[in-house]
């Protein structure tokens, strides 16, 4: 038998090389991590921006609405603004149209039918927008301080008697008389012992001068030596009033302390009493005199006394909307017409 010369060897592999499979190469650990972290930054950037226009967005809004407030608001304001502007005027325009009404009123009454409405305020009166309403006062009824320069020298003495009982009735030093009349006359010669000319005011602060000069209206008694008393604000104020002229006590509204002054024994009872007792149109001046509560007093037909009057007060009050005027005026009768003097608002 023959010996087999073939001998057992491992197959060499061929070196032909092998195709991969198709598909995506496997990806390891390190290569998927990478790429989640990528997207999940890009996914982020994105949403920050969303985020950054949406507060953008917000903010635009938020400025939009907040101008237009404001125009709005300004708008508004300017519209309320020029109605009470229309509302003033035309409130202004009615209160003129009262005060010329009281004047033609005051001019066509017949003696005593002024009686009726003086010393009150009238209903008001329902006008296109609003309404009005008048009150009218007779100044005559009240002591005119500038009597104290601008009397007769007949009468001069009686009238700063009468205003020496005005000050005693309100609790006031009667020597305040004195001041007065010094801050009234042209002269720079101070009566004795109380009086008061600019050798005084000067060493006040600030310093001023005495008006020398009737008043024009009776606040400038605030201005005079010794009036700190509270007796002028509660008590004298009312009772008095500043007319360019001498004028004499209008007897048929005179309150009873202006009555008390007209003499010394004249009290309160008794001058209350010729106030009840005034009739619906008014005294004439011999019946006033004839009443029994003047009896003993001496009061007679000195001048100091009328039952006419020429200068009244006329408050006339106009509300239109929003706007509301209120006028003082001081109105002088000349016959059938009135003439304002003097007006303030």
């Amino acid at each position: 038998m023959v010996a087999s010369t073939y001998s057992h060897q491992p197959r060499k592999r061929s070196a032909v090389p092998q195709i991969a499979a198709s598909g995506p190469a496997p990806r390891t650990p390190g290569t998927q991590v990478g790429t989640i972290a990528a997207s999940s930054g890009a996914a982020g950037r994105f949403r920050n921006e969303r985020g950054a226009a949406l507060i953008s967005a917000l903010l635009a809004a938020a400025l939009v609405a907040t101008v237009a407030s404001a125009m709005i608001f300004s708008q508004q304001l300017d519209i309320r603004r020029s109605g009470n502007i229309l509302h003033g005027d035309q409130a202004y325009l009615y209160a003129r149209g009262v005060e010329s009404w009281a004047g033609v009123l005051l001019g066509r009454a017949e003696d005593g039918e002024e009686y009726e409405y003086l010393g009150r305020s009238l209903p008001p009166m329902e006008v296109q927008g609003g309404r009005v309403g008048v009150r009218v006062d007779d100044l005559q009824g009240l002591f005119n301080v500038n009597n104290l320069v601008l009397s007769r020298e007949d009468v001069l003495e009686e009238q700063q008697q009468m205003f020496r009982r005005l000050l005693r009735h309100c609790a006031m030093e009667e020597d305040l008389e004195q001041a007065v009349s010094d801050w009234l006359d042209a002269d720079q010669e101070p009566r004795f012992p109380a009086g008061a000319e600019d050798g005084e005011y000067l060493r006040h602060d600030p310093s001023y001068r005495t008006a020398d000069r009737p008043l024009t209206d009776a606040d400038e008694l605030a201005l005079v030596y010794g009036f700190d008393d509270e007796g002028y604000e509660e008590c004298l104020k009312p009772l008095i009033t500043a007319l360019p002229e001498a004028t004499a006590v209008n007897v048929n509204t005179a309150p009873a302390p202006v009555l008390t002054a007209l003499a010394d024994e004249l009290s309160m009872r008794r001058a209350e009493q010729l106030v009840d007792d005034r009739p619906q149109l008014g005294y004439s001046l011999e019946e006033f005199l004839e009443h029994p509560s003047l009896a003993g007093t001496g009061l007679g037909g000195s001048g100091l006394l009328t039952v006419q009057s020429r200068y009244y007060m006329v408050q006339s009050e106009a509300v239109i909307g929003q706007g509301r005027v209120v006028l003082h005026s001081l109105l002088k009768q000349e016959g059938n017409t009135a003439r304002v003097l003097q007006r303030s608002r």
